[in-house]
Formats: structure tokens, sequence, C-alpha cells
């Protein structure tokens, strides 16, 4: 080959090589497909699929809507599928398998890069436009399917009173009904996600509830969810209506009803979670601070580590509790019964909690967040966020 060819050939091979995608779509959604995404979900989306050294997409940083929609590539990378995503900076579904922004870089590199970019430009709100409402039916709720709150505008969260924001995956729904999910949570980084049973709020919006990918394949939307047990658009629910809304919803999925042992233990296990994903919180919220020579980080990081959500969420999930102890006495034959949250001293004692510090178990913790003790500021020192010492002569950052 002469110097003039060898030019030409490395000029298209460097031309080439300028348009590579991310991946290459070579198949279609359909329903197939969607079927074998729902079974790579309960094989592959494990709690560690980003946390565990041995797990090939370890190293992934997540929120909430960044682990659905990491899962979401992965399984169409591993497909050879397309994705196409809403970009919250344009509202357009232009993050998509065919950009060409990496092209110097291998192809799991190139992948990888995409969901960081995709976590960055997607959030709750863009997740309610790449999604569509199902029929409550389990053809559709199923594992890959997703429970949605999306976040709200500033003007929607003063109606509302939260401004909303979180997203969870199915992994499985259970004979009575009950359906399990992993989720990640703020800030966002590299962690173990977070199993659940006991939804903590119902859908502010018709972009939320449960929904499935929007494909050509996917169904048309169906509103049935929301014209269950009263729920309404942008309301503040009680604790009572949130909690027949996905009875609703159980009742629609179930192959029996649950047993009230079985009602009582989803609601610790969720306590449980939620007490040790404040542990979590906690300790990473203070490293941010002595990393930083003690000085307190920015208003967006101290909000994300603060913990004012998941303690209302804690304080609700003890009233369900609470609620569960009154209709256990009131509906079973219990000897001694007392009939509130007492009743469930014993197995809230059996849920150890490591704080670190006195209080280590869920029924301590729960005395201690009824006194007023528990302090969500992520400012302050842990012995002063679990109580041990308080804000006089706590220590702060600075």
């Amino acid at each position: 080959m002469n110097v003039k060819a060898l030019l030409i050939a490395l000029i298209m091979s460097t031309g080439l090589m300028a348009q590579a995608a991310v991946w290459s779509s070579q198949n279609v959604w359909s329903q197939a497909q969607e079927d074998r995404y729902s079974l790579w979900v309960v094989e592959n989306f494990k709690a560690d699929i980003f946390s565990n050294p041995k797990n090939p997409w370890y190293g992934i940083s997540t929120d909430c809507a960044d682990a659905v929609y990491a899962a979401r590539i992965i399984f169409a990378y591993a497909n050879s599928l397309p994705v196409a995503f809403t970009n919250i900076e344009n509202m357009k579904r232009s993050l998509t398998n065919s950009m060409t922004n990496w092209d110097r870089l291998p192809e799991i590199d190139r992948v990888r890069k995409f969901i960081q970019l995709v976590s960055d430009l997607t959030s709750t709100q863009t997740l309610g436009h790449d999604t569509v409402p199902v029929a409550i039916q389990r053809e559709f709720v199923r594992p890959g399917a997703i429970f949605l709150n999306p976040t709200l505008t500033p003007e929607e969260e003063n109606i509302v009173g939260t401004r909303g924001g979180h997203a969870e995956m199915i992994i499985d729904v259970n004979e009575n009904g009950f359906i399990r999910s992993l989720y990640s949570t703020t800030p966002s980084k590299v962690r173990e996600l977070i199993t659940t049973r006991n939804p903590y709020t119902w859908p502010i919006s018709r972009l939320g509830g449960f929904r499935i990918w929007k494909t050509a394949a996917s169904p048309a939307p169906n509103n049935q969810q929301f014209e269950m047990a009263g729920w309404t658009s942008y309301g503040r629910p009680t604790r009572k209506q949130i909690y027949q809304w996905h009875e609703g919803i159980r009742k629609e999925l179930r192959l029996r009803p649950p047993t009230i042992d079985e009602r009582i233990d989803v609601v610790v296990e969720s306590i449980c979670n939620l007490w040790q994903g404040r542990v979590d919180a906690v300790n990473a919220a203070w490293k941010a601070v002595r990393d930083a020579g003690g000085r307190c980080p920015s208003a967006g990081l101290l909000d994300e580590h603060s913990t004012n959500r998941r303690d209302a969420r804690l304080r609700e999930a003890y009233g369900q509790l609470n609620d569960l102890m009154h209709w256990r006495k009131n509906n079973y034959d219990v000897p001694s019964a007392i009939g509130d949250i007492k009743d469930a001293k014993e197995v809230l004692m059996a849920c150890h909690v490591m704080t670190g510090f006195a209080a280590n178990n869920a029924w301590e913790l729960f005395l201690k967040m009824i006194d007023g003790h528990l302090v969500a500021d992520a400012r302050w020192s842990p012995a002063v966020r679990w109580g041990e010492t308080s804000r006089y002569g706590g220590q702060q950052c600075r």
C-alpha cells in the first residue's frame, strides 16, 4: 500500500471511530424482550449490583432514579436493544445509545459513561415521561415495573407541601399481594440498594404510580390505579388514605389474603431498613464534614445528608405499626393485648441498629424519636443526631 492509500485508509478508519455509538441496537423491544427483562431483574438486579467489587457494574453511583435507569441500560446493552430517555434540560428523549460522545473509549467504558450522563440529566421527573401507568394486574405489576413519585415543580410543591421524588424497582410480588422493591436514595453514591415491602406514600400525580418503560411495544396508558381508594392528584393524603390505596393495589394482585403476622412483619422490616439507612446517612454526613476540615458542606449537600424525609417515614411506619396493633387487638383473640405499639416492643427490640451509641434497637430508638431527641440536621455530629448529646454541648460543623 502506497503512502497516499495508507493515509486515506487511516482517515477513513478515524472517521468511523469518531462515529462509534455507545452500543449498536440490533434488536427491538417486544413483549418477549420485556419478559426477558423481568426475568433478568429477578436473577441479576440484586442489592449489591453496584456495591460488590465482584460485580461487573461495581462502582456506579446512584440515587433512586439513577438505579432504575441504570438497570434498564445494562439489560439493553447486554441484549443489543435501543434506549431513549428524556433529557431534563430540554424534556426531549435525546439520551440514546446512538450518542457518539465517547467514541475513542472501549465499549464497556462508553456504557459506563452513558450511565453517568443519564444519571446527571434525568430524575424522577423525567422518569414519568419515559414510562406509562399500567393496569393493576400481575401481567404488568411484576419484576422490572416501577413505583414512582415524581419530583414536583416549585409551584406544585407549594400546593402539596412536599417535593416528592422517589422511585423503586419491583423485584417480587408475593402471593399475599405485598410488593418487594429495591431502591437507592440520596445523596448519589456507590451503595447497597435498600429493600422494602412497605410503601410510605401514594403517587402525587398521574406521572407517578406503578409504571413500565415506554416503548413501541408497551400498552396504552391505563389509569385504573388513579381511580382507587379516593386517590386525588396533588393532595395531602393521610396515613389511612395511603394505606387504603396500597391495600387496594394488594387486593388486585394477591392470590390469598395476608395474615396479621405477615402484615406486622412487613412494617417491622421497613422500620429496620429505615434505621439502617439513617445510620449510613449520618455517618456519610459527618465524614463529609471531616473531609472538609470541619467545614459545613454546601446547602445542597446538607439537604441531601439530612434525614428529615427519612425520619418522617420512620414516624409514619411506627404509626402504621400502632394501627396494626390496635386492629390486631380488636379483630383477633390475643391474650393480654394492649392494642397499641407497646404490643410490638419485643419484635422491635429484636431489630438491632448499629448506631454506635447506647440506643441500638428499634424500640429504644422509637422512644428517643417520640421524645424529640433525634436530630435530622446534617450540620451536627452523630452523637447529637442520635440523641446522645444535646445541641448545647454537641459538636457542629462551621
